[in-house]
Formats: structure tokens, sequence, C-alpha cells
């Protein structure tokens, strides 16, 4: 005799099967839940015509094979595919390495070029200046800008004018020598808008350079 538990599933085994295969519907939805195994079956079945005779279906150009696929087929295969990639690969994977970024920066306190790059700010930006004093030594200065501005207005002490460059005129001193060699001035003369030195480093000059 069949036990109790027994009955029990069988009687579920029996319902869903009637249920599965009697309505279109529920049979279609639980099938977008296995993308994988529609994509992986269905493209299966894109090999098996176009793999015949020894061609190699990835890399072949014959346009005339594809289009005895049927259409249905190709659909299925397209739209799967979307779906897979576009509703749960990309977003779930941006997700887990958008928090692996997260953690390494605020936690662990390393990679900040690759989480930095990936927030795409337009602030927070920095350069290098390059200077060679009197004795041949190079000095590096790491220049920071907090705020980006993004209203400008003309310099009312623009070098140009002072040096004689506003007519197009050749200046009398070079632009580098200037007080202010920028035209522009930002519109809100805001300290974030200021650069300032982050960063400074010196190297000496080898003494065995050749005179």
């Amino acid at each position: 005799a069949c036990r109790v538990d027994e009955r029990f599933y069988d009687v579920l085994a029996n319902i869903f099967n009637i249920v599965y295969n009697g309505v279109p519907l529920l049979k279609t939805t639980l099938s977008v839940f296995d993308l994988p195994g529609v994509i992986g079956s269905t493209h299966v079945k894109m090999c098996e015509h176009l793999c015949s005779g020894g061609n190699d279906c990835l890399y072949s150009n014959n346009f005339a094979m594809f289009q005895q696929l049927d259409r249905a087929t190709i659909i299925k295969y397209l739209a799967a595919m979307s779906f897979y990639f576009a509703v749960f690969a990309v977003p779930i994977a941006g997700n887990v390495f958008g928090s692996w970024l997260a953690l390494t920066l605020n936690v662990l306190k390393c990679q900040y070029n690759e989480g930095f790059s990936s927030l795409r700010l337009e602030h927070w930006k920095n350069f290098l200046k390059l200077h060679i004093d009197g004795e041949g030594n190079l000095e590096v200065f790491a220049i920071g800008l907090h705020r980006v501005p993004k209203r400008w207005v003309k310099d009312p002490l623009w070098g140009g004018d002072i040096h004689g460059k506003k007519n197009g005129a050749t200046p009398i001193k070079p632009s580098w020598s200037w007080k202010t060699p920028s035209k522009w001035m930002p519109l809100r003369n805001s300290r974030k808008c200021s650069p300032e030195i982050i960063d400074y480093i010196s190297i000496k000059r080898s003494k065995n350079r050749r005179e």
C-alpha cells in the first residue's frame, strides 16, 4: 500500500502536469525563468542546420543558410539573449562590480583610480606641473581642484591686454611670465574653485651629468 505522502506527491505531480501542459501562458511564463536553457536549446537547433556539411556556423559568411532558419527560432533566440543580458546579466554584474569598488574604496582603501573613474565626476580634478629651477632640479607640483567652474567671464587683469596682445600685436613678455596669463576666470569667486597644491616632490639634478 502507498503511503499518504506518496499519494500527496502523486496528486501534486498530476496537477502540475495538467496545468503545465494545458495552460500555454503558464508554460511560457515558467520558460522565461529558464533563459539559459532556452538559449542553449535554441542555439543547438540553429547549429544543427548551420553546421550541417561540416561548416563552421560561427565563422560562416553564407547568408543564405541563415535565411533558411525559421523566423520564430531566430526571434526566440534574439529575444532570450536580449532579455537575459539587459535584465539579468548586465545589471547584476554591474552591481556586483560596483559593490566591490565601494568596498575596496571605503574599507580596504585601495583601487582609487578604478573607483573614481567609474563615478564619472566632473569635479575633483588634478594635474601635474613641472618646473626646473636654476640649479637644474626638477620640481613636480600636484595641483588639485575641488570644483570645476561651469560659468566663466573675461578677466579684466588679463596679461594679454596689458602686454599688447589685445590688437593682435606680439606680446612684449612671454605668457608664462604674466601675472594673469589666463584670459578667463570663474564667474563666482569661490574657494572650492581655486586650485591648490596637494602634493610636491623635488628630484635633484644628477651630479654625473656631462657638461
